[in-house]
Formats: C-alpha cells, sequence, structure tokens
C-alpha cells in the first residue's frame, strides 16, 4: 500500500505516487517521458514524443462536446532535485518517496517533485476519467523546465490545434496567474592564475539557510550564501588572503542556500582573520534574524601547510567580483503594488582550477530592465577578464483583459467555493510566456493547488487544495461546451 493511498483524489495521488516512483529531474526524463507514451497506449489515445521528451497525449471530447474549442491542459514532468546536507540518496537512481503529515505531502529531505509532478497527476486523471463532460483535450507535457524552460523552447507548438490553455505550474490556491516575468539565465567565466602558497588555511561553511524559488520567493528577504561568501571575503579587505577553493549554490533557479570557502592567510595574521570573518558571521546573522533563523557559519582554522591558491592579485580580483554582482530584487512594479518587476539571483559560484564560474538567473516583466542587468553583470565580468554568455532567454506574458478561459475559471471558482479568486501577476518565469509568444491569440492561465518551498528540501504540497484544484479543472472543462 502506498503513502498516498488514502489521499484524495485517489486517482490522482495514484498517479503522483508513481510518478515519484521514477526518477525525474531535469536531464533525467527519458523514463517519465517513455511511462506518459505507455499511459496513451494503455488507454488507447493518439501521442506525440519528441527528440526533448515533451509529450502530447489527445484525448477527443466526450459526447455532446464534439464542436467545442479545444483545452491544452500544460504541465512540466521535471523536477529540480535538492536534499539536505549529508542525506544519502541519488536523485538518478532513488525513487522520491512522500510522507503525508497531517494536510501536507512532504519527504524526509529530498525535494518532493510536487512542483510540477502534481499537474501531470491531475491531467492523467483527467484523461483517465471516462465520467467527465470535457471538450476535445490536448494534454502537453514539457520536459527540462527547471532547466530553463528547454523543453518548450523545443517543441514545435505546429503540433498543438487549442488556443485555450490552462497551465498547473501555479502553486497559489484560488490565484489565477494571468502574466508572468521574462527570464534568462546568464552563465559567466573568468580565468584564474593560481601559485603555491604556504599560509595557515581557514575553512568556512555557510548553512541553514532556506533558499526558496528565486521568482516566487526573492522578495521575502531570505540570505543568499553566494552573497555572503563575497561580504565575507570583503570584510577581511584589510588583510592579505589567497582563495584556495570556493563553491555555493546548485541551480540559477534556486536562492543559494549552502557555501564553503578556504583561504591561506600569514599564520601571524591566522588569528586576526577567523575575528574579521566570525565578526561579519555575526552582522549577517542580526541583519537576517527573522528570515534565517537557522543560519550557521563555522570557522575552524587549520594548521599551516603549502596549498595551491589563487594569487593575491586574482584572489582581490574575485572578490571584487562576487560583491559587485547584482542579487536580490532591483526593480518593483508601480502598476501593480507588491509585484517584484526585476530581479536578479546569484545562484551558483564554483571556483575550478583555471576559471571562477558564476551563473545568475534574471527576472524581469520589462524586457529592457531583463536586458539591462544582464548588461551589468556581463560589464563586470568583462572587465575581470572574462566572459559571459546567455541561455534560455524566454519572454514575459502579458495580461489579457478578455480572457474567455479566465472568465471560466473565475466563474467556476466562486461556484465551487463560495468565495471570489484573485487574479495576480508571477515574478517567476512559466511556460505561458514562450507559448503565448509562440501561438497566435492564445488565451492561456496557470493555476495549481497550494504548495510552499518549492526547489528545497521543505518542499510540501496541500492534500486538500489539490482535492479543490482538480474540482475546478473539471467544472471548468465541463463549463466550456
Amino acid at each position: 500500500m502506498g503513502a498516498l493511498t488514502n489521499c484524495n483524489p485517489k486517482n490522482v495521488f495514484k498517479y503522483f505516487e508513481e510518478i515519484c516512483s521514477i526518477p525525474h529531474g531535469s536531464g533525467n526524463t527519458d523514463a517519465i517521458a517513455a511511462y506518459l507514451v505507455k499511459f496513451a497506449d494503455d488507454h488507447g489515445f493518439k501521442s506525440y514524443r519528441d527528440a526533448a521528451n515533451n509529450v502530447v497525449i489527445w484525448k477527443p471530447a466526450s459526447a455532446g462536446y464534439e464542436n467545442a474549442d479545444t483545452i491544452i491542459l500544460q504541465g512540466h514532468h521535471d523536477m529540480v532535485c535538492e536534499k539536505d546536507e549529508g542525506l544519502e540518496f541519488n536523485f538518478e537512481t532513488d525513487p522520491i518517496v512522500p510522507v503525508v503529515d497531517g494536510d501536507w505531502i512532504r519527504t524526509n529531505g529530498t525535494t518532493l517533485g510536487g512542483d510540477n509532478g502534481i499537474a501531470v497527476a491531475m491531467i492523467l486523471a483527467i484523461l483517465d476519467d471516462d465520467t467527465l463532460a470535457h471538450p476535445p483535450i490536448e494534454a502537453f507535457i514539457t520536459a527540462d523546465e527547471e532547466a530553463g524552460l528547454i523543453g518548450a523552447f523545443a517543441f514545435d507548438c505546429s503540433k498543438l490545434t487549442g488556443h485555450k490553455f490552462i497551465n498547473l505550474d501555479s502553486e497559489y490556491e484560488g490565484v489565477l496567474m494571468c502574466s508572468c516575468a521574462g527570464g534568462v539565465n546568464a552563465h559567466s567565466t573568468i580565468p584564474v592564475e593560481r601559485e603555491a602558497v604556504t599560509g595557515t588555511v581557514i575553512d568556512v561553511k555557510i548553512a541553514g539557510l532556506c533558499s526558496g524559488h528565486s521568482g516566487v520567493e526573492i522578495d521575502k528577504g531570505r540570505a543568499n550564501s553566494n552573497v555572503l561568501v563575497g561580504r565575507i571575503l570583503n570584510a577581511l579587505s584589510a588583510i592579505d588572503y589567497n582563495i584556495v577553493a570556493m563553491e555555493g549554490g546548485t541551480r540559477e533557479t534556486a536562492i543559494a542556500a549552502v557555501a564553503s570557502l578556504k583561504i591561506a592567510v600569514e599564520a601571524a595574521k591566522a588569528t586576526e582573520a577567523k575575528a574579521l570573518i566570525e565578526a561579519a558571521a555575526a552582522v549577517f546573522k542580526k541583519e537576517y534574524a527573522t528570515t534565517e533563523p537557522n543560519m550557521a557559519i563555522d570557522v575552524v582554522v587549520g594548521a599551516a601547510e603549502t596549498v595551491k591558491a589563487l594569487t593575491l592579485k586574482c584572489s582581490k580580483l574575485v572578490a571584487n567580483v562576487i560583491l559587485a554582482l547584482p542579487d536580490s530584487v532591483q526593480e518593483m512594479s508601480i502598476d501593480m503594488p507588491g509585484l517584484v518587476q526585476t530581479s536578479s539571483n546569484f545562484g551558483i559560484l564554483k571556483l575550478n582550477e583555471n576559471e571562477l564560474y558564476i551563473s545568475n538567473t534574471v527576472r524581469s516583466s520589462m524586457t529592457t530592465q531583463k536586458e539591462w542587468i544582464v548588461s551589468q553583470i556581463n560589464a563586470i565580468v568583462t572587465l575581470a577578464g572574462g566572459k559571459c554568455e546567455t541561455q534560455g532567454n524566454y519572454p514575459g506574458w502579458a495580461y489579457n483583459p478578455n480572457s474567455v478561459v479566465k472568465d471560466t475559471i473565475l466563474a467556476c471558482w466562486e461556484k465551487l467555493t463560495g468565495n471570489k479568486a484573485t487574479v495576480e501577476a508571477v515574478h517567476a518565469g512559466i511556460e505561458c510566456g514562450l507559448f503565448a509568444d509562440s501561438i497566435p491569440n492564445l488565451d492561456c492561465v496557470s493555476i495549481g493547488p497550494t504548495m510552499a518551498d518549492v526547489h528545497t528540501p521543505r518542499e510540501h504540497l496541500s492534500i486538500a487544495s489539490t482535492e479543490r484544484t482538480y474540482e475546478l479543472l473539471k467544472m471548468v472543462l465541463a463549463e466550456s461546451k
């Protein structure tokens, strides 16, 4: 018996548990794509799978809905793979193990994959239910969304015939997302020089940070471990040091939660260096006392040794680059109070043998501001003798005040719950933006059940909210005659 057997809707959670059992991290989606094609074959549905592992499944209309407009139900089948530090878990081979905790489904130390496995599960449950009233359905499930909308970029949208589009990648029940920011990933490399250095080695480890989705949680005041590394190096500017090793963050789209730094200093300066780092740590803990109560910064002074480290000049250069890079909220929207307009997330920091690698995710609902922040990053990297390349540049999605899909969902939500849903824009980049740019006259809305702390090992999904969202989806299909 599965952990989710008693969760309702049973068919939705049956499929979600099956999805959890299949490793499906970004870049590892062959098995989940094959599972979806087999589902289609087993149910007698026509399907299409492209080279990027995007899958489309077609279900004919129920009786009386043959002339209704086709509705596209869309989600993505890849997940972010994050785990607690020290946990033995292989995302390439091990199944996700969901745990029921009251109304929440979570795991013991890994991301759950509710983003966006629950969308796929709801879509499969819709396709599997022959009792439903519905128009023709195109179930469109994309690959590698979390790696920069890679599947969506690769997909040939001429394969789709529908123009009414319901994306199920939202994370707030009762909130219709009808506009989103565009985004781009900036990957930078800067050449570094090393030399043999003899000195006392100091190890610094930053952990315990909340992290979170760099679009959804970027305005929550959470600390970024890569930014803290830059501030620690800046705190050491009064003394000479050589950077030996440095690493932080794991994904462009997640606020960096952990980082490590190793430096070498003259033995006579080791005590002073340790004191400066600890003083900086005390400042950080005070600044982030509310948002980062579990912040931990450990400083260990080792023995004197000879190590291969960055030259003194190169160490200072690298420190200045890290300190200068833009991070967090850059501009707030004037037109929609409370909405982040432009942001940058310093997601990955890694010092390799011969180069420093940096990755930033830049988002904005204004293309010109997105380009401005990328230009800033490029200018900083270029001044340091490096190069910056962009990947996964996707457009924003403009609000459509005349959306039939939006109005149908709003009416159904009020009928279902007695409450009025809200219409919002999201700072996160979602695939709707790309499809709205590729499919003429697309009428698109994004909905989904409540989940939180996505992209982190604390990710959790509401069971009751999933049930209401699924009932809403069925009602919207029935009303779309």
